[in-house]
């Protein structure tokens, strides 16, 4: 529908030349500025189908449900019409877009906080914790965030651990991530106050982003601002989304604050500074906009405006990130400069997308979590200093390196990896191709021998890297054995067998890894506390509570941190299931007469539902009735067994398929439920369970 939108923006707004020139030309009118708005459309359309599962709930839904699917359908339809209309007819039609796309945002977002609202982070608990802290007078800093777990109803699953299994309980990021909180407390408002913050600040972030771009290009912040990811951050805890609409703005034109002057000029800086004032993945950003500010400076006037312009630049960042800081530094200095680095310089476990996985996952490396650090450093001075030295080359690149840079870190969440890229596309299409400076002073140019700083770079990020991976874990850890919960499917307690391969004494401290999460540390027995060099014990580990069970549906892994120094030691991956019962007929569609047969047939399938052609295997098969007031022993008769007996046992044919015959006994207005389970042979726990069949039994009249 934005077909008609005014051509392409001036040549002074054209992307970076690493475009093509397709793209370059493009207005809203060529092939790919239909297909942008096609894509929009199509995005509209999918808000529709996601709130079309909850009409049930909230009937009146069904009519935005309507209106975004029609609109999207019609979107798509629209911007291939051959005939162009009015632009300011186009405009409006992008406009009504774009808000009926966060309107389902923040009806899906209000959907996900009534269907479940607990806190999902404890990053948003301890900052809305810490505004009321603050709004009775208390400094956060100082104070334990310990009573925000229960007061947000965080799940312990949500934690930051230690590596000794402590959870953080101190305020770890700069004051504005808790400030923005407190003019909302102060009018009354707290229930899920955080997580609305949260979803305005990606739809204020999804609205700059479509004004700031070229117009041509305008739905890709729809479409980017409704990636499941961002949105599931948004609504989920990630407080990223404070800082996203300070990026976009800081970032916008941002090599052209060494030829402006007055609030336009100021902008960029003030706005890096707020970012930076809410959290540290910000702070990866400043030295690449500050030094790219420097080096257009010094291109068009020496040395000596180079100095100004990046004095300027820099303190009017540090002016805005001192200001919400610096009350709680004069208050005290030594607990706010340790809060804020305490997601750089505390042993927190590792964990997210990133390079860990290779270490988490596959055991690789993990003897010494400090060369992720060292390797961190060395890839960010690295790519920095290739910054620099082929200026103008990577101008484009400034916000989207940091990105990389996070990927070698040790804690690589991809929230770290993926938040930056909305602010990095409106930079890289609101910047000058090549420099400002370019016709006004110098040329610049790339330094002549940046290839063999780029190779120097190369080579000592792959040896940090290497460093990392042959630096070999210092434990062995054997799962041996595995109790789970019966027909609740989880893993509660595992047995594993751990030897110390070093010289040096280890306190291993436990958890378990399971759907790519780390879960709370489980309770040690058994084992001594302190492994002693070259020795081996046994530990029987104990789930700490039930969102730490791993269901026996899917694998799991047991990981043995230590603390001094940071280690970290992976079994490998047990699969307590491969198999699962599928039951035939799966529905009971009627009232069965008491005495009359229905035969059920049990068949083992794999992970693909192939039939596994396995006689001899035991099945058991339980019945139950899931009655009003709790579960009732159920009554009828499976095969030979005596009346209410379960499990019975049956073994399967040569198809492997177990046969049962049941016969109801008594009529009841609650319908008996059967379900069939495997047993493993060597550690006896159950799984592979069926589907559940009622089976309503009456007197047949």
């Amino acid at each position: 529908m934005a077909l008609l939108e005014a051509p392409v923006a001036p040549a002074r707004l054209r992307p970076i030349a690493t475009t093509s020139a397709p793209l370059r030309r493009a207005n809203p009118l060529s092939p790919a500025g239909r297909a942008w708005w096609s894509v929009a459309g199509l995005t509209v359309l999918m808000w529709g189908f996601r709130l079309f599962g909850y009409v049930d709930m909230y009937p009146m839904l069904s009519v935005a449900a309507v209106v975004l699917a029609l609109w999207g359908l019609g979107t798509v339809v629209a911007v291939w019409l051959p005939r162009a209309v009015d632009p300011r007819v186009a405009r409006v039609f992008a406009g009504v877009t774009l808000l009926l796309a966060v309107g389902g945002f923040v009806l899906w977002s209000y959907l996900q906080v009534v269907t479940s609202p607990s806190y999902g982070t404890d990053e948003i608990a301890f900052d809305q914790y810490a505004a009321q802290l603050f709004l009775h007078g208390v400094n956060p800093y100082t104070h334990s965030m310990a009573p925000a777990f229960s007061l947000f109803h965080v799940s312990p699953d949500g934690y930051t651990f230690h590596l000794d299994g402590r959870p953080v309980t101190s305020l770890s990021y700069p004051a504005l991530s808790f400030l923005f909180y407190v003019p909302l407390l102060a009018l009354g408002w707290s229930t899920q106050m955080a997580v609305a913050v949260n979803v305005l600040a990606w739809v204020v972030a999804m609205v700059l982003a479509f004004v700031l771009l070229p117009r041509w290009l305008r739905p890709l912040a729809i479409v980017v601002g409704s990636f499941s990811v961002y949105i599931a951050y948004a609504v989920g805890g990630v407080t990223d989304a404070l800082f996203v609409p300070l990026v976009i703005g800081a970032v916008y034109r941002w090599d052209r604050f060494a030829t402006e002057r007055g609030p336009a000029a100021w902008r960029g800086p003030l706005l890096l500074g707020l970012a930076m004032a809410v959290k540290q993945t910000p702070w990866l950003v400043a030295p690449f906009l500050a030094s790219g500010v420097g080096i257009e400076a010094y291109h068009l006037g020496g040395a000596g405006r180079a100095a100004r312009t990046l004095a300027r630049y820099v303190g009017l960042a540090a002016l805005a990130f001192a200001a919400p800081n610096l009350p709680f530094v004069v208050m005290a200095p030594h607990a706010w400069l340790t809060g804020i680095l305490t997601p750089i310089a505390s042993h927190t476990v590792p964990a997210g997308q990133g390079l860990v996985g290779l270490t988490l996952f596959l055991g690789a490396g993990g003897g010494s979590l400090l060369t992720y650090t060292i390797a961190l450093v060395v890839v960010f001075v690295s790519l920095w200093a290739l910054y620099l030295v082929t200026y103008p080359s990577l101008k484009g690149w400034a916000v989207a390196i940091p990105a990389l840079v996070l990927f070698f870190s040790a804690r690589s969440f991809g929230s770290y990896l993926v938040t930056l890229l909305p602010a990095a596309l409106v930079g890289v299409y609101t910047i000058r191709a090549g420099s400002v400076s370019a016709g006004h002073g110098r040329p610049v140019q790339p330094w002549r021998h940046w290839r063999w700083l780029a190779a120097g770079g190369i080579v000592l990020s792959a040896i940090g890297i290497a460093a990392i991976f042959t630096a070999t874990a210092p434990l062995r850890v054997q799962i041996t054995s595995v109790r789970t919960t019966g027909q609740l499917a989880t893993v509660v307690q595992v047995g594993v067998q751990v030897t110390n391969d070093t010289d040096r004494a280890q306190r291993p401290a436990f958890t378990l890894e399971s759907g790519g999460q780390i879960t709370a540390f489980w309770l040690a027995r058994g084992g001594p506390a302190t492994l002693l060099p070259g020795s081996q014990a046994h530990y029987t580990l104990l789930a700490p509570n039930f969102f730490a069970q791993p269901p026996i549906t899917g694998g799991f892994q047991v990981l043995a941190f230590t603390s001094t120094p940071g280690t970290v030691s992976v079994s490998t991956a047990y699969l307590p299931t491969t198999l699962h019962l599928s039951l035939e007929p799966s529905a009971v569609s009627r009232i069965v007469p008491i005495g009359q047969p229905v035969v059920l047939r049990a068949e083992i399938l794999d992970q693909l539902d192939r039939p596994v052609r396995l006689a001899g295997e035991p099945v058991y098969l339980g019945q139950v009735i899931y009655g009003q007031q709790g579960l009732i022993f159920g009554e009828a008769k499976i095969n030979q067994g005596q009346v209410g007996q379960t499990p019975v046992v049956a073994y399967t044919n040569g198809q492997g398929v177990a046969t049962f015959t049941i016969r109801g006994t008594q009529a009841s207005t609650d319908p008996v439920y059967f379900e069939a389970n495997l047993v493993n042979a060597r550690q006896f726990y159950p799984f592979g369970y069926s589907e559940i069949v009622p089976i309503r039994f009456g007197s047949g009249q």
